[in-house]
């Protein structure tokens, strides 16, 4: 099943929802200094993201940030952290060290129809023989995501690459299992957001902005 059968089917969960961020600028009151620091942090759609955060003793930068939805109905941003900034594709998937995509979801739906998505991505343009040296490791992972069962708006959830130890996921910061080994997984998971045949090709555009 397709990520967007996943949008289109969790829409009716959405509902009405009131936004009142910037009210106080917008009454010409002052904001707190912390307000002002939350302004400036780079954002979409109203998802905040941290500009830099570690994984694996190393400092990684927000490369770019991207909206995955069909509509008016919003899924989630997508938030690419990278050890040096890039806007070419090609020198992200080969990139070596530390990566981390990281969702921001902004609708209720089951874990399993993002892994539905992934699955299906990976079977439809990876090759016979890139499947067979994936071979039980994507169904792990896989199985990771759905233990994670219903998600909510709100949550975040990471899809980090660590060197030596594998693919390894985050659940509103808190691990998931244990990571899943292997550089190649993790590039085919990297394809679905900036390939050649990414779900979105204007989040992709956004992931690749090349650094805030």
């Amino acid at each position: 099943m397709s990520s967007v059968n996943w949008i289109w089917r969790s829409a009716h969960r959405l509902g009405a929802v009131v936004l009142s961020l910037g009210l106080a600028a917008g009454l010409g009151l002052p904001l707190p200094a912390c307000a002002a620091s939350e302004v400036r942090a780079p954002s979409l759609e109203g998802q905040r993201f941290d500009s830099t955060m570690n994984l694996a003793d190393r400092n990684l930068r927000l490369n770019g940030l991207g909206l995955r939805g069909v509509a008016w109905i919003k899924a989630f941003v997508a938030g690419l952290y990278l050890s040096a900034p890039s806007k070419d594709a090609a020198q992200v998937l080969a990139m070596p060290g530390p990566k981390r995509i990281r969702l921001k979801i902004m609708l209720q739906a089951p874990s399993h129809e993002l892994t539905r998505s992934l699955v299906g991505r990976i079977e439809d343009h990876e090759t016979e023989a890139v499947r067979a040296r994936l071979g039980d490791r994507l169904s792990t992972l896989a199985a990771l995501i759905d233990s994670v069962g219903d998600l909510q708006a709100g949550d975040t959830l990471d899809l980090d690459f660590i060197p030596d130890r594998g693919v390894s996921l985050r659940h509103n910061d808190k691990v998931v299992g244990q990571p899943v080994s292997g550089d190649d997984l993790y590039r085919c998971v990297l394809k679905i957001f900036v390939g050649d045949h990414p779900v979105d090709r204007r989040m992709k555009e956004g992931l690749l902005r090349g650094g805030f």
